[in-house]
Formats: structure tokens, sequence, C-alpha cells
């Protein structure tokens, strides 16, 4: 850590709010910060429920790094010394690449041996995104892509804070070089008058970058809460008000009653926000002030060390020790949360937490003792050349393991047993007349359950479903082209819809379809408001009930459109009648008005029932880590519940013409509904079927059809 001055307590007028004369250049209460930062979010992931807000704790850290970087680079120019940012970068690399680099290898290993195949691919794609540094970015396109929304979390998703700070220390000298260059034109120091010193231009250009940043943080926050969380424009204030705490008090801190209630304050703040705050929190908009605002004020304010004041608590020996190997705990804890699960197979109970959180400091001081301070302190990177080296090496070498890890993952998948297996391959080792034997089969699922489960992150028509947000239509031609099309039919509704594709394509080589796609992530086509308990806002209902009324409206006037396939997750949603209408069974009712109009207009409409439901955990990957396939299978009480909207829908209006097709039996026998069937993987996730499942229902789709 950078040197930083101390400034000690004067004695005298304990009331008043004054300078405390420097003394030493170190400060123990930001090693006690770095404790409480490492401590809340820590003890945030082990225990979200409780610690709500824990989250904070990163922030705290993003204060210290904008504080200590600054402090440490203005001392450098009052010096008379360059910047010298080779030789900056240098240290950086000295003190954080060799832990990080440790822990991204380690976790490499631990994926191999205990986390399912099916997420290596993500888990290579994390570490290779954490070697490099850019792991927020990677989790910020994440949050808003349908297919990597539901991706488990890999044991290096906490890297992203990591990420945001490499790019501060990578763009911050730049920044001040920049600011330095412009206050030494005399051109420029004629102009400005006081702004023209070193210190006053950091202050206005570290200002005007913060309040930018700040500025963006609170509109991308109201736009696009899970993309603002991770970027790092929404994060750069929190560095400048550091960087402004360091420059504007240049060194100086406050002692007496006023200034001691001010750092009290300052820690109230934090721990406000971590006890208060939770997922549903608007973060890190403006709501992120509190931490941030808390964190300055216990740099300014923390000068008098006298008994029971946060300076004297923060300096105390265990919150020395842990400041030091905050760094380490950070680290360790999350790949350690995310394996021993895999490694126990069972969730983590109080006694397995409270491991963790001592094993988490064990590692860090032991990684310090014999990783970080050798290499920080020692001659083999002493020279920065081998710093970069070092650093250039460890990355290549991360980032090649990583592609190894996902050609494994997909080396281990079965070759094509389908000609081999026959009717008893897929849902027809249901049918007990094909004599198959065991439902799930006997033959290890083929294709492996690491290639069913990219069809999450690789769609097969990629394109061709539209986000939760927004009212436009896409719309995407599949089967024979139009012009030598016998029929042309359309498929509406949410993903699930979108699951059936490979059946409908199918189908459409045989009937000589053309298929008109009308799907949008999470929105069926209905009448109805659907609610989906997740959401933070009801702005995708809104959207949902727009563009299910223009897709109504778009096909009821299609002349070209002969028939419509329906389909919807309707188990995963409640239903409420809109504000202009009152329906009876808003869950039943919205579906049938829309089916309805579609009739009038002289369309035949076809209804898949919903599918069964699952364990709720990714088929594939409880396939990949269960010795017993039956172990993820799920009775049918409960996989097939009696709120199926758009079963009860179909079932309502069949008199009026709605054919509903039903595949039960093609999932599920009298007890179970099954993950394999046939040596398939029914589902890619933990609720749409696959895409070779979805295939191999189409001649049962078929027989269901005029």
């Amino acid at each position: 850590m950078p040197a930083i001055r101390t400034l000690e307590t004067s004695r005298k007028h304990p009331s008043a709010v004054r300078e405390a004369p420097a003394t030493s250049q170190f400060q123990p209460e930001i090693q006690g910060l770095r404790a409480v930062a490492v401590l809340l979010v820590v003890l945030y992931h082990l225990w979200p429920e409780r610690l709500t807000g824990g989250y904070v704790g990163v922030d705290v850290f993003f204060v210290i790094s904008g504080f200590l970087i600054t402090s440490h680079m203005y001392r450098e120019v009052q010096d008379g010394s360059t910047l010298g940012l080779t030789r900056f970068w240098a240290r950086r690399i000295r003190r954080l690449l060799p832990a990080s680099l440790l822990v991204l290898l380690v976790s490499l290993v631990a994926a191999f041996l205990w986390i399912p195949s099916t997420l290596w691919e993500v888990a290579a794609r994390q570490i290779g995104a954490s070697a490099l540094y850019v792991q927020n970015w990677v989790l910020a396109t994440d949050s808003v892509d349908y297919s990597a929304q539901h991706n488990d979390a890999s044991a290096v998703q906490h890297y992203w804070s990591l990420s945001v700070e490499e790019q501060f220390y990578f763009v911050w000298p730049l920044l001040v070089a920049l600011l330095l260059y412009i206050a030494r034109r005399p051109a420029v120091a004629s102009k400005l008058g006081p702004l023209s010193s070193p210190r006053g231009m950091m202050i206005a250009g570290i200002a005007f970058v913060g309040a930018t940043s700040l500025i963006y943080s609170v509109v991308l926050t109201a736009q696009s809460p899970s993309v603002a969380y991770f970027v790092t424009p929404t994060r750069v204030w929190e560095f400048a008000a550091g960087g402004l705490a360091a420059l504007i008090f240049n060194g100086r801190q406050y002692s007496g009653r006023l200034a001691t209630s001010l750092a009290w304050a300052g820690v109230a703040l934090i721990a406000y926000a971590a006890l208060t705050f939770d997922s549903g929190t608007p973060f890190p908009g403006w709501t992120a002030m509190l931490p941030v605002l808390g964190t300055a004020l216990v740099f300014i304010c923390s000068g008098n060390p006298a008994r029971m004041t946060p300076r004297w608590w923060l300096s105390r020996r265990p919150a020395i020790f842990l400041g030091d190997v905050s760094y380490g705990v950070y680290l360790w804890h999350w790949p350690l949360i995310v394996v021993l699960p895999f490694v126990l197979r069972h969730d983590l109970g109080t006694w397995e937490k409270l491991l963790i959180l001592l094993a988490s400091t064990l590692l860090a001081w032991i990684t310090k003792l014999t990783v970080e301070d050798p290499l920080r302190r020692g001659r083999l990177l002493k020279k920065s050349l081998r710093a970069y080296l070092f650093a250039a090496v460890g990355m290549v070498l991360t980032v090649a393991m990583c592609f190894g890890l996902t050609s494994a993952a997909y080396s281990e998948s079965s070759p094509d047993r389908s000609a081999e297996l026959g009717a008893c391959y897929g849902p027809g080792a249901l049918d007990p007349a094909n004599g198959c034997g065991p439902v799930i089969g006997k033959e290890t699922p083929s294709p492996a359950p690491a290639l069913v489960a990219k069809q999450n992150t690789q769609p097969l028509h990629p394109g061709c479903q539209a986000d939760a947000a927004g009212t436009d239509i896409v719309s995407c031609d599949l089967g024979v082209d139009a012009s030598q099309a016998k029929e042309t039919v359309a498929i509406v509704g949410d993903s699930h819809a979108t699951a059936w594709y490979p059946a409908l394509e199918t189908l459409a080589k045989d009937r000589s379809w053309h298929i008109k796609t009308y799907t949008k992530s999470s929105c069926p086509v209905t009448a109805a408001v659907r609610i989906q308990a997740s959401e933070k806002t009801d702005s995708n209902q809104r959207d949902c009930l727009a563009w299910g009324q223009k897709v109504a409206r778009e096909l009821a006037g299609n002349k070209s459109v002969g028939t419509i396939f329906a389909a919807s997750y309707s188990t995963a949603f409640s239903f409420e009648s809109p504000d202009n209408e009152s329906f009876k069974d808003p869950a039943v009712d919205g579906f049938a008005k829309v089916w309805r109009q579609w009739l009038a207009a002289g369309k035949k409409v076809v209804v898949f029932d919903d599918v069964p439901r699952t364990t709720g955990e990714y088929v594939p990957t409880c396939l990949a880590r269960q010795q017993d396939a039956l172990a993820c299978a799920v009775p049918v009480n409960k996989a097939i519940p009696p709120n199926t909207a758009i079963t009860n829908a179909a079932k309502a209006m069949s008199a009026e013409g709605v054919k509903r097709v039903v595949l039960r039996n093609q999932f599920c026998d009298n007890k179970l509904c099954y993950p394999v069937v046939g040596s398939m993987i029914v589902y890619r996730d933990f609720s749409h079927i696959s895409a070779e499942y979805a295939r191999a229902l189409a001649p049962y789709i078929a027989k269901q059809l005029p």
C-alpha cells in the first residue's frame, strides 16, 4: 500500500475542529476501513438475507483506492519527480497480480475437479476475462443477454470489482499526467490563475471527471441497473471522491469533538447502507453516495486517536491484521463459497459458512507471506521489465488453460447412438409398446450435458426473439421459402415458444411450411397483464401487454398466415385484468380473447401444453453432478401443477376450434417427469426443452395436427 501521512491529534481545545500535525506516513484507520469493507462483502456473500447491503464494501474499497493512489501521485509531483507511469504500473503488477493469478489458477483446477462440466465453459470464459481484467464488462454483457442471464455464478465472479480497479489504475495516471501537462503550459497558467497549479488543475480535472461519472451513473442506474452495476464509467466518481479528499485536504486530518462526531457519522453512513440496502436498491446511482461520503468522512475526520474514537477502533490489531490480508480474503472467499457445495454435495450450512470465513482469512495470510510479500519486495520482479513479462506470461498461461477447460467439457460427449437405439432413443422410451427398459435409457446421454447446456449461450436462431424490454416486433422466417410453401404458419409466445422452433422446422420439411416467428422473452401473447414476481418494476408488464396486442393485430390481419401455434411458460406468471377490461379469470380469459380474434379472422389456432416443470436447477448441470439421473426427476403432481394457464385456456376453448397439442406422455409416466428420456436430455436449462428433444417430438406433434 502506498504510504500516506498520518496526522496526530492535538490535545488542546478538544471541542474544536482543527488540523492535526503530521507525524507519520501511515494511517492505521485506512487498514481498519479495509477490514470493514472486506467483512461487509464476505458476510453479505455468506448471509445475503441478513446483511442485505453488504455489497457496499466494494464501494469503500474504491474510495480507498482513489484516495491512496491520488495521494501517492501528488506526493511524487510535490517531490519534483516525474510520475513514472511505467514504474507505477509495475508496482501495481507486483502488488496485485501474483495473488490474483494464483487464485484464478486454483479456481480453474477446482472447476475441473469438482464443478459439473456444464459449467466449465462459463467458468473458463470468466476466469479468462478476470485474468485480462475485463470481467466486469463480461458480466455487464451477460446481464442483458437473456441466454446468459441465468448462468450459475462462477468461482471468479467477484473479480468484476478487481477489473474495475485495474482499469482505474491504468487510466488514472494518464489523466493526472494530462492535467499536469496542461498546468505546465504557460498559456494555460495565465488564463486559469490559481487553477493552473498542479494541485489546482488536478482538483478541477478530477472534479469534472467525477461529476460526469456521477451523472452517468444516476442515469444508467435508472435505465439499466444490471449494466450500471458492473461497468467502469458508473464507478469512476467513487475513485474520484477519494482522490478529491486526498487533494483538497492534502494530508490534513481534523480532530476535536465535532470532527470525531463527523467520523462516527461516516461510519454510521456505511453501516446504514450495509444494513438497509438490498437487491432492490437502485445502485450505484445516487444511493452509492452514502458509503462513499461515509468513507471520505472517516479519512478526513479521524485525527483524534483517543480511546473509543473511530480511529481507535479501526487501529486495533485485529482490524489492522484483517486490513493487511483483506485483498487475499476477498480473492479466496468467493471460490470457496461456490466450489464447496459441489464438494460436499449439499448447500452450505452455518458451520460451513463459518469455516469459509476462517479458511479465507488463513489462506489470505499464507498467500501474503508466501506469494504477495516475496514477489512484491523481492528481487525477482524488482525490475519493471520483469514485472511486465510476469504479467504477460501469467495472463497468457491462464487464458490458454481456460481454452483447455472448455475443450475438455465438449470432449465428454458420447458418440451418436441414435441409429442403434432406434425407437428407444428419445421420447419413444416412454412408450411401453417399444419395450425399451429404463425410461432414462441404458446409455450415457447423447449429446452430453455440456453440449446441451451450450444451447443457452449459443441459440440456434440468434436474434429471433425480442428482449423483455420494449414493444418492437422481432420476426424471423424459418422453414421453406415462402414462394415454395404450401402453407405459412406462425409461432407466438415467450421463450418457451422459441424452444419449439426445432420441432416446427422438422415439420416444415415434411409439410412444406413457411414459418413466421413472433416471440419475446418472458412474454406470452395474452390480453391479460402477465405478472412476474422477479421483476422490480412494471415497465416490462406494460411492454409485454403492448407487444402482445401488436402481435395479435398483425397476425389477425395477415392473410398469408393460415395456422398460429402458441406456447408459453405460463406457470411462471400470474395474470391480472388490464385497466380497460375486467376478466372473470384473467389467466384463461386473456389467452381466450386473443385466440378468438384469430379464429374470427379465419386462422387455425394450435396450442402447446406447457412443458412439465423441473426441480428449478439447470437439468444438464443436475445430470452432470448426480450419479443417478432419477435424482433430477420430478413427481408428476409437482411437474404439472393445476395452474397451467395456457393449458387450461386451450381446454376451455377446444369447443370453439382451438387445437391442443398434448405431449404429457412424452415427458412423464404415471409417477415421474424425467430429465432424460431414452438417453436424450429433455431440457437445456431449468425449463426450456432441448433442441434435440424438440425435434424428437415432431412426429408426436404431427399425429395431433389435421
